[in-house]
């Protein structure tokens, strides 16, 4: 039996046009949109850190992402030492109350269900709430009339003794404190942008609804240089929660940890000029200025975009040159970062090289004392391959492991030492200092309602 090349030929190409799309189907659905979830979860252990400020500083946190919470989606969160429910309501915007029913305590996060527009009702006996007041309402849609109740509350609730109001014949154990009165859950103010919600959390009671600064919304920049969002890592570390962000400004640890591309290769590594400023310096662009004149402009425009009277006190900002060295004698300048961590959770860097631009986004969310959620979501340009940014994500996992291999076991150290003629220690001192103020109420707080 002969078989003609031509058939032989028909045959291949046949099955090439059929095994391409699927494989690049296979690559897309991998690579797209890449994630990385860390495999093994720690908790939060029982190391001693030492004495430490307050876990849930003041300011912008992480919920959830936007993808996550269509509209009528309900999420019970528990992190910040904090229960709330955040929930979509039909008309797109995002709400964050506290989770629990003012009436028998029903989980609002947990089977509750967002009614007329903008509330939610409670999954345990159909109390409603607005959204944007916290007033339990009746509601029909357009109208909404507050419910008005008596308040109860034990007269002591743990020894559950009487009320000294209360005779032998009929023992009361609850005594009003209330009547007719409207109720209402605590609010949060909230945002969307750059992906995902955020809630605003502080201490006092005063400055709930009074954010003292905000968030920095990056999508003109992802426009402006066509770029798009490519994954993200999902980490998790044992450590007080400003260990993290403190890291940015710990230059001197870049070239004890940070050296290696690779951990089988010796005579390729990288190599690391870091710097670090308050916003706030007078002289930041004559410190943070760029030798090189494209980098440079970059820098001075994000300067120019971010950068406002009205944030400066909040933001640290970092400059960070990144080469490749080889043999020790040879080097390669790969990229510059500039970034920008804006209150006690949130950090920007963004990335300008000769062959690429990149952001990168950070959240940090204390899950609970000494236990913290790390993201770092990668934005790239729209042309990059999908494995090269995906590639580029996990060489920023692998430079997180190497930080996460100290934060796990360290403690907070409340006596420092510094070496104030040293540019690095001078960095941490002023870290601390800056970061300090985040934790404003904290304590008495964390006190009052909080047990370990």
């Amino acid at each position: 039996m002969i078989i003609s090349v031509d058939l032989i030929t028909s045959n291949i190409w046949t099955v090439i046009l059929i095994i391409t799309p699927i494989l690049y189907f296979i690559y897309y659905r991998k690579f797209r949109i890449f994630i990385y979830d860390q495999p093994k979860k720690v908790t939060k252990g029982k190391i001693s850190r030492g004495k430490c400020p307050p876990s849930y500083p003041n300011g912008w946190f992480w919920l959830i992402d936007s993808c996550n919470l269509t509209p009528g989606g309900v999420r019970f969160i528990n992190h910040c030492g904090r229960d709330v429910v955040v929930f979509r309501g039909h008309n797109g915007k995002p709400y964050v109350l506290e989770a629990y029913c003012a009436h028998m305590g029903g989980n609002l996060g947990v089977g509750g269900r967002v009614r007329d527009i903008n509330c939610i009702e409670c999954p345990f006996h159909g109390w409603v709430y607005d959204g944007e007041t916290g007033t339990c309402v009746f509601s029909d849609g357009e109208n909404r009339i507050p419910r008005r109740v008596d308040t109860f509350e034990y007269a002591d609730l743990e020894r559950c003794t009487p009320c000294s109001s209360s005779n032998s014949k009929s023992m009361e154990y609850l005594q009003k404190v209330a009547e007719n009165q409207e109720i209402k859950l605590k609010t949060y103010e909230c945002r969307e942008l750059n992906g995902s919600i955020f809630a605003w959390y502080h201490a006092d009671e005063i400055l709930r609804h009074k954010p003292l600064y905000e968030l920095i919304d990056i999508q003109d920049e992802i426009t402006r240089n066509t770029m798009e969002v490519r994954g993200e890592s999902i980490n998790y570390v044992n450590c007080h929660v400003q260990e993290i962000p403190e890291n940015g400004s710990d230059v001197r640890h870049f070239d004890f940890l940070h050296e290696s591309i690779l951990d089988s290769i010796s005579f390729v590594k990288f190599k690391w000029t870091p710097s670090a400023e308050r916003a706030t310096n007078p002289n930041l662009r004559q410190i943070m200025a760029h030798s090189n004149p494209s980098a440079h402009a970059y820098k001075m425009h994000l300067f120019d975009k971010f950068l406002t009277e009205d944030n400066v006190r909040y933001i640290n900002v970092i400059c960070l040159d990144c080469s490749i060295r080889f043999f020790n004698k040879y080097e390669i300048f790969l990229f510059n970062t500039t970034g920008f961590q804006i209150g006690p959770s949130i950090v920007y860097l963004f990335l300008w090289s000769p062959y690429f631009k990149l952001t990168l986004f950070h959240t940090l969310t204390p899950l609970e004392k000494f236990h913290q959620r790390v993201v770092h979501r990668i934005i790239t340009s729209t042309w990059m391959p999908y494995w090269l940014s995906a590639a580029m994500l996990m060489g920023e996992v692998k430079q997180l492991y190497a930080d996460m291999k100290i934060w796990n076991k360290k403690i907070f150290t409340e006596k420092l030492n510094y070496n104030t003629k040293n540019y690095a220690d001078k960095c941490l001192h002023s870290y601390r200092n800056w970061y300090a103020q985040f934790y404003e109420g904290c304590y008495e707080r964390e006190a009052k309602s909080l047990s370990w």
